[in-house]
This record gives structure tokens, C-alpha cells and sequence, in this order.
């Protein structure tokens, strides 16, 4: 594992001052609440995803592909425009290194990552890092379970009886983040992470990303004779968190933090000339004073499909009703005639709300392609309006009556169209469309 050396500059500042605000949001956000309600949550055993006070189910999963396929076109359409800033910046993976390392050199000092560092000093730092790792695992554990529910959990003298189920889960995450924090490190980055791997087809010439100037630089100075601005100095290598040389060209551990930028900054300032690394293009290390590209044919294709599927995700939520209904025919209960010449049909029928308010649905009929009106009964009553709490669901029966007249006859199917509104709200309102069949007496 690489214990890279600190250094100051503006972009480690800037670096800290991003961390600064991405740790709260990952720690925190899970105990916000929107109302009485949670502001983010999956909700596994239950089914159900809460977010900004809106409640999405499985049955939407069009919204999950949606956002995958948005979250993997905007990493190509970045990575193609800047490189593996996301890896730099706001990974967790760095964010952590960056955190852990922090403990590190608060209680070590100058001998963190040193083999004659104090033992007990070691302990302590060993030891805030695993309780950092609970804090972590729980954190992300929380985005699935009721943090305050987990906390009365811990406070009850059950909890250690009959741990939770998601106790195991936090001693699992707590594992793997102390052991990649602590003995791996740069090695997810450099072998495991499939980012890392795919970067160099989505990046081009015109990519922005960390750059060494080896017009500049190259040849290095050596025994004492300088040709180019290089000094030699290493110092790029020993702050780089993943252990590369950034001299010898973009290389697949390079995660563009940006510490070598700062290091050679400092140095060449020293020399009173320009950082020989920095945040460019190829295009400009190789013709020095030209412009970076952005307009070029596969940030266009990229941005042109991310902003597709932007469209296409507004326009669906916009229109969302967060109402769920399933009306399927009783398979049960055959569609029948009764006295009269009245056919009847049963379905049964699942409405979900998906809002916290209490509603009144009314169902109704409104039109259909049978050529006699439909008479419908809810719930076993004349009464065609059933209530619905909030994030809530109700079963009920549904029953269609009409009398076929006999053009009807030589149909088997025919379809109801049923609108689902909320009394106080014509606006809540859906649409299902369900079969009626004609028992085989009336054809």
C-alpha cells in the first residue's frame, strides 16, 4: 500500500474544501427528513424507494434503467471533456484515502506510513480507523434502514439477544472498508476498478486531465547538468496517492487528484518558472498555446444521448401520477349470467398510493366497447370510491354488470376503459384498461 507525502497547494485546498462538503452530505443525509417522511431511503423489504418526499416502487423500474443509463452516459460525456475528475474529486475511494490519511498524520506526524513509527501510535491510528470504518458502514447501512429506528434498536437490551439484520451488514462493510483503507488502497484503483480500465477508449488528445509538459521538461536534469525544466525533483512521485510517475505518460493509475500539480507548482515556482504538470490537454503539451476542443464528434454523440435521456426522464416524471393500480380478472369466479340476461364479471384489484395522504378514489367507467352501459360494483357496494391511505394499499373487489345486446354476442372479449380519480383532486387521475368476457351461455 502507497502512504503518498502531504502537500499543500490550491488544489489540495480546493480538493479538502469538496471532501468538506461530500462527507456530511454522505454522513447526514440519511437522518433528513422530508416532513414526517425520509428524505432518501431504499426500502428493500418493503419495496419501496423514498426521494424528495416521493415514493417510487419496483413497478417504476423504468426509472432506475433511466438513471443508470443517464449515470453512465454523463461518465462517458465527462471523462470525455475532463478526464477522471470524478476519481480525483469526489470518489469514495479517495475521499476515504484522503480521510484516513488525515488520522493518520494527526497522530504519527512526520513518521506516518514510516516502518519506525511508534507502536502504540500505530495502535491508536489503527484503532480510529476501524471505529471511522463503523461509522462509514453505518452511514451506508443507513440509506437502507431507519437510522432512528436503528438507534433505539442499539439503546433496547434486546439488541444483543437478537441483533437486526442489518447488524451483520454493518460488521460486513465495516470489514471491507477497514481493509481497503488500511491494506489495499491503490491497488482497487490500479486493478479492480473497472473505470480505470475502460478511461483511455472514452478519453482523446483533447481530453483535459493531468499532463506532464515533457516538451518542457524532458531531458531532466542529470548529474548535475540541466537541459530541460524538469529538476529531477521525484516529488510528483512520492505525493502521488497511487504511486506513478506522471512523466511517463497518462497511465491507467493516474486518478487525476491533482497532488502532483501542487508538487511540481512548488517546485518550478522555486525556479521562477511555470508548473511543468497541470490540467491540460495532449493536444496542448504537444502544441503548447492552443486551445482545448470541447465541440468535437464524441462529446457531441455523448452530450446529445445524456440530454436524450434528461428529456425523456423529465418528461415521465412530470407526468407521473403516483398512484399504482392492478386490476386483473378473478380467476377465481368465471365471468357469469344471472337472472335477467345480466352478464357479470369479478376482477380483483390493488391500488397503491403513492403520495402520504389519505385519498377517496373513485372508479368508473369510461367507455368501453361493449354497446350497453356498464354497471359497476366496488368493494361489494353501490358506492363506486374506495379510500386509500397514504403509503398505503388496498384490495378490494370489483364487479361489471351489463346486458349484451346481441352484436355483443358474436364478440368473446370486449374492453372496459376504467379512470381511477381522487374526489379532491381531479387532476390525480389514471387510466386501465381491463378485459370483459362473455360467458359462453350468451354466445
Amino acid at each position: 500500500m502507497v502512504i503518498s507525502r502531504h502537500i499543500t497547494g490550491k488544489i489540495r485546498s480546493a480538493r479538502y474544501l469538496v471532501e468538506a462538503i461530500l462527507l456530511p452530505i454522505y454522513f447526514f443525509l440519511p437522518w433528513l427528513r422530508w416532513g414526517d417522511h425520509p428524505f432518501i431511503r431504499l426500502d428493500i423489504p418493503n419495496r419501496k424507494f423514498y426521494l424528495l418526499g416521493n415514493i417510487f416502487t419496483p413497478q417504476e423500474g423504468y426509472y432506475l434503467h433511466l438513471f443508470l443509463i443517464g449515470m453512465g452516459l454523463a461518465l462517458f460525456f465527462f471523462t470525455t471533456l475532463i478526464g477522471r475528475v470524478w476519481c480525483g474529486w469526489a470518489c469514495p475511494q479517495t475521499v476515504f484515502t484522503d480521510l484516513f490519511d488525515w488520522i493518520g498524520r494527526t497522530i504519527l506526524g512526520s513518521k506516518y506510513g514510516k516502518k519506525d513509527a511508534p507502536r502504540f501510535g500505530k495502535f491508536i491510528v489503527h484503532f480510529l480507523w476501524i471505529l471511522v470504518s463503523i461509522l462509514g458502514a453505518t452511514a451506508w447501512v443507513s440509506y437502507f434502514a431507519d437510522p432512528y429506528e436503528m438507534i433505539n434498536k442499539i439503546r433496547s437490551s434486546a439488541f444483543f439477544v437478537s441483533p437486526p439484520i442489518w447488524t451483520y451488514f454493518i460488521a460486513f462493510f465495516t470489514v471491507t472498508l477497514y481493509l481497503d483503507m488500511a491494506f489495499v488502497r491503490e491497488q482497487f484503483c490500479k486493478y479492480v476498478c473497472p473505470y480505470a480500465r475502460f478511461q483511455t477508449v472514452m478519453m482523446d488528445a483533447n481530453s483535459v486531465n493531468v499532463i506532464y509538459d515533457f516538451k518542457r521538461g524532458e531531458p531532466r536534469r542529470k548529474a548535475g547538468v540541466q537541459e530541460g525544466d524538469c529538476t529531477a525533483c521525484n516529488l510528483c512521485l512520492v505525493v502521488c496517492p497511487t504511486g506513478i510517475d506522471i512523466r511517463e505518460g497518462t497511465n491507467v493509475g493516474c486518478i487525476a487528484c491533482g497532488k502532483c500539480v501542487d508538487a511540481c507548482t512548488k517546485t518550478m515556482g522555486k525556479e521562477g518558472k511555470k508548473t511543468l504538470i497541470g490540467y491540460m490537454s495532449e493536444t496542448q503539451a504537444y502544441q503548447p498555446g492552443s486551445k482545448v476542443r470541447w465541440i468535437r464528434p464524441r462529446s457531441l454523440v455523448y452530450g446529445t444521448l445524456l440530454l436524450c435521456v434528461l428529456i425523456a426522464a423529465g418528461t415521465l416524471l412530470y407526468n407521473r401520477v403516483p398512484l399504482y393500480a392492478n386490476v386483473l380478472p378473478d380467476r377465481i369466479i368465471q365471468p357469469m349470467e344471472v337472472p335477467g340476461g345480466v352478464v357479470r364479471n369479478f376482477y380483483n384489484a390493488h391500488l397503491l398510493n403513492l403520495t402520504f395522504e389519505n385519498r377517496i378514489l373513485s372508479v368508473r367507467v369510461e367507455n368501453s366497447t361493449l354497446h350497453s352501459p356498464v354497471h359497476i360494483l366496488l368493494g361489494g357496494t353501490e358506492t363506486p370510491s374506495i379510500q386509500v391511505d397514504g403509503n398505503d394499499s388496498q384490495d378490494f373487489r370489483i364487479i361489471m354488470e351489463t346486458i349484451p345486446i346481441p352484436e355483443d354476442k358474436f364478440k368473446l372479449t370486449h374492453q372496459i376503459s376504467l379512470r381511477i380519480t381522487d374526489l379532491k383532486n381531479p387532476n390525480f387521475q389514471l387510466k386501465k384498461t381491463i378485459p370483459f368476457r362473455i360467458p359462453d351461455s350468451e354466445r
